[in-house]
């Protein structure tokens, strides 16, 4: 696991807002996982975003999988915009679609940090050489699939050369599908690692509304969740105005909520934000939250609005996930 070793965030002095893309083959969320799910047909579709980074001076981040890798009309159109210093390409480890295949396909096995040491070490190089292979540049920035970053993941990360981490949601525990669980660790970037092999971990964004919100990290780990008794718990803090826990991510959460949770973290002095969806959002029917024409206008208008909020009236500012490391080292 992905455990904290030194904060970092004490050192961020005014809002900074990191965008990364989990850059991935379209499939269907609700079956099983399966390795002929190739299609990327996505990537051909994310220039309506790109247009709203370049308004705002955004570079985000493209963490791509191996059927994004492996496709040359995809490859060629991320590499074109990071050729040109629009966007940094990262990786993003699927691995039932990323050899070796030597693994069954199962539930379990889809969180790369569930594999033995050595499966996740193969996958996690082959596709790290692959990416290098195709751009020319060494990727140095992770995020694993499902985000499911196992005990062995921080060294492997290490010792393919990455810098950067973004595989950790704040406050979050998947154990009931057998993920990882990462409650307890911080909301805000910090380091992990000692020495020069140290990584910066950028911890993917869960913020909170509400008279609790400033107590939201502790309580709601303990009160509510997505399952179960706590999912219902969940509901009857949001609708009581005691505590709303809202994902940084336009899936599902709508501008106005992004706003307020901002605007509620910063007061506390939580100066990182940390952006974040799925390149198939970008396509109709690509992932469950844009299955139409009116869908994706309000994704594309919520983004827009939120960065403008971000940028022109927080008066925060857009980090790669390198600069961050950059700035906090």
């Amino acid at each position: 696991m992905l455990s904290r070793k030194k904060r970092a965030y004490p050192l961020i002095e005014k809002p900074l807002l990191t965008v990364v893309i989990d850059t991935e083959e379209e499939f269907d969320w609700a079956e099983p996982f399966n390795r002929n799910n190739r299609s990327v047909d996505n990537i051909s579709h994310q220039h309506k975003a790109q247009k709203i980074f370049r308004k705002y001076g955004i570079v985000p981040t493209y963490c791509i999988d191996y059927p994004v890798v492996e496709n040359d009309t995809a490859i060629g159109i991320l590499k074109e915009w990071a050729d040109q210093g629009e966007c940094i390409i990262g990786t993003h480890l699927h691995p039932w679609v990323s050899p070796p295949y030597d693994e069954e396909v199962n539930r379990v096995n889809s969180y790369a940090g569930n594999l033995p040491y050595a499966q996740e070490m193969e996958k996690l190089a082959t596709l790290t050489n692959f990416i290098e292979k195709r751009t020319g540049r060494r990727p140095e920035i992770f995020k694993a699939g499902r985000y499911g970053a196992g005990p062995n993941t921080g060294q492997i990360l290490k010792e393919l050369g990455y810098k950067v981490d973004t595989s950790v949601v704040a406050d979050t525990s998947y154990t009931h599908d057998y993920g990882p669980n990462f409650i307890g660790l911080p909301t805000q970037p910090y380091w992990f690692g000692d020495g020069d092999e140290k990584l910066l971990e950028l911890p993917n964004c869960r913020g909170y509304d509400g008279l609790l919100a400033k107590w939201g990290s502790f309580l709601y780990p303990a009160l509510a969740g997505a399952t179960g008794f706590k999912s219902f718990m969940a509901g009857v803090l949001v609708k009581t105005g005691l505590l709303e826990r809202i994902p940084l991510t336009p899936e599902g959460i709508r501008a106005q909520d992004h706003i307020r949770m901002v605007r509620r973290a910063s007061a506390f002095g939580h100066n990182y934000f940390n952006y974040a969806y799925h390149s198939s959002s970008m396509m109709l029917g690509g992932a469950p939250f844009v299955k139409n024409d009116h869908d994706l206008e309000v994704f594309l208008k919520d983004m827009d609005i939120f960065f403008d909020f971000f940028i022109n009236e927080l008066g925060g500012a857009h980090k790669t996930p390198l600069d961050m490391y950059d700035l906090l080292l």
